[in-house]
Parts: structure tokens; C-alpha cells; sequence
């Protein structure tokens, strides 16, 4: 018997903490439209069957034969193509994977398995509210939080439900998926899609080619920001002002500036509020990235 031929997987990728919830959602929102299951409801409780975490403990067992607590940091990186090529061939669900991880070699492994990608959804969120949203999430102090966004090579540990994942810091993140562009990936900011759930997901639906009339979008998008909690809310420009000092919000500043300016997030908001100048912030940022790079081994 011949082998099934691949489906082409689209990446929802992003740094932790970065709305690929919404996209997913919507995209599950979408499939229901399109007649995807009908027998079973679009809702958030079946999501990481419908748009799966490439790091689901599932999968390893199901492909490699093994738990991830069972295998090593080089096993996990070899593992991670052969559960790609699975759920580009065999896996039920949809061709929508969730990825936190950094698109890099991880122990001379791709994190990605290019050649069963299509292509990718890219979240991006200005690193001073991720902070905020870190902080919270973990019920942490906010240096703990900007601690974790600047540790390089970053890889969160295996965990019950999840294998181990090859983050890197932001900036490392942020720029393995954006940096060279590609027309076959899109970046979305966080804040954006807060502020016209509808026009971004237009975006992201032409992207991808999802097919969807005028009237099949806007009930998708609606139904997936109010499954996700953002109906109603009036999003702030700059909330990490209510839970940063000028002393965190520079150094978030002079580790990131280099990626944030790329995306509008280095302000002078910003820079006034963490008493800092523009050259300053740039300048650090990237004699750090020059220092990662020559010191790197996870990504390459």
C-alpha cells in the first residue's frame, strides 16, 4: 500500500501568551462552518484535537512509542519532524498546528519539518504586555517574567500534558519566524487583533486561502472572540504602564528594542515612560543579539 500523501500543515505560531488561542478558534469556528464535524460543537474543550499542540504528549506516545519524560533533549529534537510528517499524513484533525517553538535547528534537528509546511500564522504581542501577561499567568513578579523573555535558548520543560519545547527568548523568537519575510507566512499583532478581530481575521482567512464569504467570516470571528473572552473589552495601548516600573520597562527595552521597533512597538511612550533614549535601547538590543549569535547552539 502506498503511502498517504502529505497534507500541507499551517503553522499558528507564536511566543507563549500571544492570542494564538483567538486564531485557533477561529479557525475551528470556521471548520464548523464549512461542515468540519458536524456532529460535534466548535468549542474551546475539543480545540487541542481540532488545532493541536505539536508538543501533546499523545504524539510521542502514539509515534516514537515513548512518554517525553522517558527521552532525551537530542531524542525530543529528532522526534519533532517525525510527529509533523504524522500529522500531515495521518492525524484526523485539522491541518492547523500550534507551535510555540523557535524556528531553528534544535540539536542540529529543524524544529519545523519544512517539507510538510505551507505555511504559518505568526502572533506577535509587544513584549511589555506579555510580561504583564506572564506575571499573571504564573502569579509572578514582573522581573521574573522579563527574566524568562531574555533567557537565549529558552527551552520549557516536559511536562505531564507537554514535551519538551525549544522557545529561545522573545526576541530569538520573534525573529526566527519574521526574519527573512516569506509571502508564504503572515504576522499578526496581538494588539491588532484586539482592536478589529474582524479585519485580521480577514487577514488571516485570505492568507490562507479558508474560502469564507463576508457573512461566513464575521460569524466565525464573532463567535471566536466572545469563546475566547475578548467581546466587549476595550483594549488599552499600554497596560504594562499599571504594572511596570520605569527601571522593568527599560529593561525590557534594551533587551527587545532591536524586534520590537520592527513592529511599532518601541514608542516614544515607551522610551519616555523607561527614561531611556531610542539610540540607547537599539544599541544594547543588538550587541546582545550579537553576543547570542556567537554563543549559540540550539538555533541556528
Amino acid at each position: 500500500m502506498s503511502e498517504k500523501k502529505a497534507r500541507p500543515l499551517f503553522w499558528i505560531a507564536s511566543y507563549p501568551h500571544s492570542g494564538d488561542l483567538a486564531v485557533r478558534s477561529f479557525l475551528q469556528q470556521a471548520a464548523k462552518i464549512k461542515g468540519y464535524r458536524p456532529n460535534d460543537p466548535a468549542s474551546l474543550e475539543l480545540i487541542n484535537r481540532d488545532v493541536p499542540w505539536d508538543t501533546d504528549v499523545w504524539f510521542y506516545r502514539e509515534v516514537i512509542g515513548k512518554d517525553p519524560s522517558e527521552l532525551s533533549e537530542p531524542e525530543i529534537a529528532a522526534a519533532r519532524p517525525k510527529i509533523h510528517d504524522y500529522l500531515s499524513k495521518k492525524y484526523p484533525g485539522l491541518p492547523f498546528i500550534k507551535t510555540h517553538a523557535v524556528r531553528a535547528e534544535f540539536h542540529d534537528v529543524l524544529s519545523i519539518n519544512t517539507k510538510v509546511s505551507g505555511g504559518g500564522i505568526y502572533m506577535i504581542r509587544n513584549p511589555l504586555n506579555l510580561v504583564m501577561a506572564f506575571a499573571h499567568a504564573g502569579k509572578k513578579k514582573p522581573i521574573d517574567a522579563i527574566k524568562l523573555l531574555a533567557t537565549s535558548e529558552y527551552r520549557q520543560p516536559t511536562t505531564a500534558q507537554n514535551a519538551l519545547e525549544p522557545w529561545g527568548s522573545w526576541s530569538e523568537n520573534v525573529q526566527s519566524w519574521t526574519e527573512p519575510s516569506s509571502p508564504h507566512d503572515l504576522v499578526v499583532r496581538f494588539e491588532d487583533l484586539l482592536t478589529d478581530p474582524h479585519g485580521q481575521f480577514k487577514r488571516l482567512a485570505d492568507h490562507m486561502r479558508l474560502g469564507l464569504s463576508a457573512d461566513e467570516l464575521r460569524t466565525a470571528s464573532d463567535k471566536a472572540v466572545k469563546a475566547v473572552g475578548f467581546a466587549g473589552k476595550k483594549p488599552s495601548s499600554a497596560p504594562w504602564k499599571e504594572g511596570l516600573s520605569p527601571a522593568e520597562a527599560r529593561a525590557v527595552l534594551e533587551v527587545h528594542a532591536q524586534q520590537m521597533v520592527r513592529f511599532g512597538y518601541l514608542t516614544n511612550e515607551a522610551l519616555n515612560f523607561a527614561e531611556v533614549d531610542r539610540e540607547t535601547v537599539l544599541r544594547s538590543s543588538a550587541a546582545l543579539r550579537q553576543l547570542e549569535a556567537a554563543n549559540m547552539n540550539v538555533a541556528h
